[in-house]
């Protein structure tokens, strides 16, 4: 696989390691197969967090284990399903108390191509990502050490009482932690910077490449002739004045990845009761401004936006067409086209629509 440094420090802030230097290396270890489309770029993978088969499995472990919240209810999969490409299909994602969030839980797919996590671009790396929401208050709302205690108090209890003459023993998880930190990171002990370095690393695996149009841009499969008209819109300017009218959403959502790197406001309003990115930066430059997410996958991770506000792609459509609103953060590729948007017809709406199904992956959807 392909090894590059992010550069920054580890989940538990220690600095001066170096970021080229692999941590906690196990002296026996099998490499991960990190998957991707030939059509890829090159995804800039952590040096010091080399993908290996037992510190992947040990962080879908973690991704699904309820000890890492406060009363045991919770597990990160709980807010990222994998049958809606690891999204919520709720408008907002409920803690462990029944609190209500106050936005959309993003999907996790394609995540090795980013460099910055949440909405707002507050995690600088999915290892500092992994961490936060299980100390939200509003999420998961657990202490780090109290983590680590319960993951070890799980596996002391499995030595203890996992035999066939146990009364307890069908309800004890049948993990013992130690081990899979011993396979994954060459000792026992549990730490919140391994648990960080094990979640990235299952985290980094989820590649999603094999949708229909990936599949018809090898040459294995056809577009049909609306979703051939839906993609011809979807990459093509709305320029009038040069005899151009597409629906121009490629200069957000273009490339392989259909996503980019940026945090734009999309017109979702012209007063902000979420600032988006400028609560991280303090600028008013960045209010209304959110990451860009990618559009691959999209059937499976409605309701749509930073805040879930729209439930149907033909309702995201629209909001482009008929709905975008003016402010001074208002991204330049939407402010230069009419008041509202790109005013397309009915068959167009629904062409890109039919494209947009296109993007599917379906083992997102399992």
């Amino acid at each position: 696989s392909v090894l590059a440094s992010q550069g920054e420090s580890t989940a538990d802030g220690s600095r001066g390691r170096s970021p080229h230097q692999p941590l906690y290396l196990p002296e026996k270890f099998t490499p991960y197969h990190f998957q991707m489309s030939a059509t890829f770029p090159i995804p800039d993978l952590p040096r010091d967090n080399p993908l290996i088969e037992a510190r992947v499995m040990l962080g879908e472990k973690l991704f699904h284990e309820t000890a890492l919240s406060k009363n045991d209810s919770l597990s990160c999969a709980s807010c990222h399903d994998s049958k809606h490409a690891f999204t919520d299909p709720r408008r907002y994602s409920i803690g462990v108390r029944d609190q209500v969030g106050t936005r959309n839980a993003m999907p996790l797919f394609n995540l090795a191509w980013r460099n910055s996590f949440f909405w707002d671009g507050r995690a600088p790396s999915l290892r500092a990502q992994a961490l936060m929401p299980i100390q939200d208050h509003t999420e998961m709302d657990e202490s780090l050490t109290n983590v680590v205690s319960k993951l070890s108090a799980i596996s002391r209890q499995l030595s203890a009482s996992n035999t066939p003459s146990s009364p307890n023993s069908q309800l004890l998880s049948p993990i013992s932690y130690p081990s899979l930190f011993t396979a994954a990171f060459g000792s026992p002990e549990i730490t919140p910077e391994k648990i960080g370095l094990a979640l990235e690393s299952f985290l980094l695996t989820l590649t999603s490449f094999d949708s229909k149009f990936d599949r018809a841009i090898r040459g294995e499969t056809q577009l049909t002739s609306i979703e051939q008209r839906g993609l011809e819109l979807f990459m093509t300017e709305y320029d009038p004045r040069r005899e151009q009218f597409g629906a121009d959403c490629f200069h957000c959502h273009g490339g392989a990845l259909f996503q980019s790197q940026t945090f734009a406001n999309n017109g979702l309003d012209s007063v902000f009761t979420d600032a988006g990115r400028a609560k991280i930066t303090g600028k008013d430059s960045d209010k209304g401004k959110f990451s860009t997410p990618s559009l691959r996958n999209i059937a499976l991770t409605a309701p749509y936006m930073h805040d879930g506000r729209f439930a149907t792609l033909e309702e995201v459509v629209e909001h482009y067409s008929t709905g975008v609103k003016r402010s001074a953060t208002l991204d330049p590729n939407l402010a230069k086209h009419p008041d509202g948007g790109i005013r397309l017809s009915k068959e167009d709406k629904a062409a890109l629509v039919a494209f947009l199904l296109t993007l599917t992956d379906e083992k997102f959807s399992k």
